[in-house]
């Protein structure tokens, strides 16, 4: 085959202009092509618009230059040994050629649909004018320079999530640090679980022991979950137990027994005042008399505690009040409830509930998977957990609970509350 003529002589063109960024950059093309006149003449056109040249005379010999660097591959339709399309398409399973230009010489317009297919960017007739190559060559320059901004783009877009990715696991990690998981004081115990919908969550878990003689507890659940909730959350029950420990610490057994709804009715006001769109949270707060086995809560929108009996097994106990940070007036009240030997105490955050037809408050489904634990703190927060993991995907929120447990003496051992 002859070289394709130039149909009518044109005046000279200035070469391509240089890659942005480094001005004495040159794109290189990879020239594929078996007829030695053919080839001459690429090489010649391809120069004169300042690309450097990489011959190869059949896909054979190509296949060791396809190296980085390479911004176009220029391949005839035939070549010696094999075709220019099928070679694209195996260029195209290649993720170090995910960048170059493909570029089919042809002199059938049949073969342009197919060339598209496999993967080529544009396809050149062996026939077009000086012009025409130079016009296809400037829209490949464009198009690869897009592709390489986009491409440094996302690469630095993917190190900056590395850089998140590794701080969301720092901040997860000491969030994890602050949650409480156990405590255990005479025949009272105290567990605790906690699993976020993501890296971090909105629900929160305090717990602090008082003189020995008092444990204050708190639960807080952030509206949404992520960053935003996580450091609310950590902040308010920071501030939730250091408050109630001072306030446990009066001598005035009434402000003690009061604390949950004092610290809760404060943390309402401020919130309130702060105006913040659309953030709010709900809470639990409240103490617990060792000596007594008294236990006296204050509730803001929390879930309905649900109690353990021995002989009335477990069962729901319906307050909720109002979540903080909606009603600036709203009121709060401290509810008591003493457990006896065998009893325990359960709060969880919403994340554990299944609301459905049957049952919109969500607990039925919860109420039934404590029916089947035995009747110690450590099965019924496995129980809870095994539940909590069968939520997942976009379903799953934020899911914690809170364990109070009062143990059945040994036989023959008085009940240290009757004495």
């Amino acid at each position: 085959m002859s070289p394709a003529p130039m149909n009518t002589p044109e005046p000279a063109i200035a070469a391509l202009p240089p890659t942005a960024g480094d001005p004495l950059q040159r794109r290189t093309i990879l020239l594929v092509e078996s007829e030695q006149d053919q080839s001459v003449y690429w090489d010649t056109i391809f120069r004169s618009l300042g690309f450097e040249v990489i011959r190869a005379r059949t896909l054979h010999d190509a296949t060791p230059l396809l190296v980085s660097g390479l911004s176009i591959v220029a391949c005839s339709s035939s070549v010696a040994d094999g075709s220019g399309v099928e070679f694209f398409s195996q260029l195209r399973t290649r993720t170090d050629m995910t960048l170059v230009y493909l570029v089919l010489l042809t002199s059938s317009g049949e073969e342009v649909i197919a060339s598209l297919r496999a993967g080529a960017n544009d396809c050149i007739d062996m026939s077009a004018t000086y012009g025409e190559v130079r016009a296809r060559l400037e829209l490949a320059e464009r198009v690869i320079s897009l592709n390489e901004a986009l491409h440094h783009k996302s690469a630095a877009l993917s190190d900056a999530l590395t850089v998140i990715q590794h701080e969301l696991q720092s901040a997860a990690a000491l969030q994890a640090a602050m949650l409480p998981k156990a405590l255990d004081h005479g025949s009272f115990s105290i567990r605790t679980l906690y699993r976020p919908s993501d890296v971090l969550g909105g629900d929160m878990i305090g717990l602090s022991s008082v003189h020995a003689e008092r444990i204050a507890f708190g639960v807080i659940d952030v509206v949404g979950h992520g960053t935003a909730s996580a450091l609310i959350s950590c902040s308010v029950i920071r501030e939730m137990m250091d408050r109630m420990t001072g306030l446990i610490q009066d001598a005035d057994p009434q402000v003690s027994r009061d604390c949950g709804r004092i610290v809760i009715q404060e943390l309402n006001r401020r919130y309130c005042a702060l105006n913040l769109p659309g953030m709010y949270f709900t809470a639990l707060a409240g103490v617990l008399d060792l000596a007594s086995g008294r236990i006296s809560y204050c509730q803001a929108g929390n879930p309905n505690l649900i109690c353990f009996q021995s002989d009335g097994g477990w069962r729901e106990l319906p307050d909720s009040g109002y979540p903080i940070g909606l009603l600036e007036n709203a009121d709060y009240v401290t509810r008591d409830i003493r457990l006896e030997a065998g009893q325990m105490l359960l709060a969880v955050s919403d994340g554990l509930l299944r609301p459905r037809a049957d049952d919109p408050g969500g607990s039925l489904e919860l109420l039934q998977v404590l029916a089947l634990s035995p009747l110690q703190p450590e099965p019924v927060i496995q129980r809870l957990s095994d539940l909590a993991a069968g939520v997942i995907g976009s379903e799953r929120d934020d899911q914690s609970a809170l364990l109070v447990s009062y143990a059945m003496p040994a036989a023959g051992e008085p009940d240290p509350q009757a004495v």
